[in-house]
């Protein structure tokens, strides 16, 4: 990355000038200690290396990040506090040393120093691979968990890259999107209509995590048909990768396997799941019952590990208490008891299920006075100031649905109303993996 021109002489001048003036603010700190250069080093160990070599030598070798972070903490010093110098030390011979920038970058997004960043971004963007490396400390802060900082740097490299199809700007929409999704429903809804066009330009492996993502979002957003098309695509997906798979090991081949956040059967049977749930919410249950059989038994999947193996027991567990809400919901309420003592024996699929229960006991005049009373031993009693509370919250919803059996559950106590209050606000369905 050559820099050039006057404009470039001009900030090699300004930039030698900075990397002495760090040196001059490491001498003066030095000799305030009274400690020679190797008492220093060994304070400091070998992440302090060799200081002689950066601060006196006849080149000035570089300072390492690490070399400045240690030697900032020998010195009693607030992290950072050189680093409105360190800035020249990212450039070494007329070139952007990538390595030191990156760190440079990266430790300046953990201390918040906007204002340093914004300054080497000015200097970068004048070099033809600039976005290649601001996609590097992108990535590297979205996978330490600085998911949010990282939005600044991908949005920078869509401005950036010139070449509006290339993986780097799919994948800088796709960890925007996922930094976005929240509780906000708007902006949520926002996110998903920016990131869904980029979708199939990602690596196969970014794209089943995407479309997983897509389908979650889109179903709590209750966009049904959005639903059915995306989880339609994982399905194929999740398939092309897995036959894919299946001739890399049958060839004996070495190629790494697809580099994925889930096992691949997970994203085979969500995706015969959020298809079922949502044909559910629609009212269309004999087509919810014809999906439930593309996940209820996964066994067959070759290349399942023990991760695997506990993948495809829950979807099999999901598909017998989904298969009870829509066979309940059918109006065959005659499995209503096997239905209980199912939830008995998986009670974390109880307060999803329990809306389901509401339903049908309101459209087909269920009696279920023993059921939440069976359920309520398995909850702690409430107090009556909490359920004060949630009376101003229900106002609305108890005039539109469920009144007769809320007013049932509070006459009977709050340990009842409690259980019940929480489902009214569940999607239906007991299984959401």
């Amino acid at each position: 990355m050559e820099l050039n021109g006057t404009l470039g002489k001009e900030r090699r001048k300004k930039k030698m000038d900075y990397r002495i003036t760090l040196r001059g603010e490491l001498e003066k700190a030095i000799d305030e200690t009274g400690c020679t250069l190797s008492q220093l080093e060994e304070k400091g160990g070998t992440q302090i290396g060799n200081l002689s070599a950066c601060l006196r030598g006849k080149t000035l070798r570089p300072i390492t990040m690490k070399q400045l972070d240690k030697l900032t903490e020998v010195l009693g010093l607030p992290e950072g506090y050189y680093y409105e110098f360190y800035l020249a030390e990212c450039f070494y011979k007329d070139r952007v040393a990538r390595s030191r920038m990156e760190s440079f970058l990266f430790r300046c997004v953990e201390l918040g120093k906007t204002d340093l960043i914004m300054k080497a971004i000015n200097i970068l963007v004048e070099h033809p691979k600039y976005t290649e490396l601001l996609f590097s400390v992108a990535e590297k802060l979205y996978l330490s968990g600085y998911a949010k900082e990282s939005v600044f740097f991908y949005e920078e490299v869509i401005e950036g890259e010139k070449y509006n199809h290339s993986e780097r700007i799919a994948i800088s929409h796709y960890r925007i999107f996922r930094a976005s999704i929240g509780s906000n429903a708007k902006e949520n809804y926002k996110a998903v209509i920016r990131f869904e066009s980029f979708r199939n330009k990602l690596p196969e492996g970014f794209q089943l995590d995407a479309l997983l993502q897509l389908v979650n979002v889109c179903y709590t957003l209750e966009f049904w048909p959005m639903v059915e098309q995306f989880a339609e695509e994982l399905r194929a997906l999740s398939n092309i990768v897995y036959l894919e798979e299946l001739r890399k090991l049958d060839n004996n081949r070495s190629e790494p396997p697809i580099e994925t956040e889930r096992h691949l059967v997970v994203y085979y049977g969500k995706s015969y799941l959020m298809k079922s749930l949502t044909l559910s919410k629609q009212g269309r249950y004999e087509e919810a019952k014809a999906c439930i059989k593309g996940y209820e038994d996964l066994g067959w999947f070759k290349l399942l590990d023990d991760l695997g193996k506990k993948e495809v027991a829950k979807y099999s567990q999901f598909a017998k208490g989904n298969r009870y809400c829509i066979e309940l919901l059918l109006g065959n309420t005659d499995m209503l008891d096997e239905f209980i003592n199912f939830l008995t024996d998986h009670p974390t699929h109880t307060s999803g299920a329990l809306l389901v229960i509401l339903e049908a006991a309101n459209t087909y005049r269920l009696n279920i006075d023993h059921i939440l009373e069976r359920f309520a031993e398995a909850y702690p009693q409430t107090s009556h100031q909490s359920g004060y509370l949630l009376i101003g919250i229900l106002g609305f919803i108890i005039k539109k649905r469920f009144i007769s059996l809320i007013g049932s559950c509070m006459k009977k106590g709050w340990k009842l109303f409690y259980i019940v209050f929480p489902c009214l606000f569940r999607p239906i369905n007991i299984a959401n993996h």
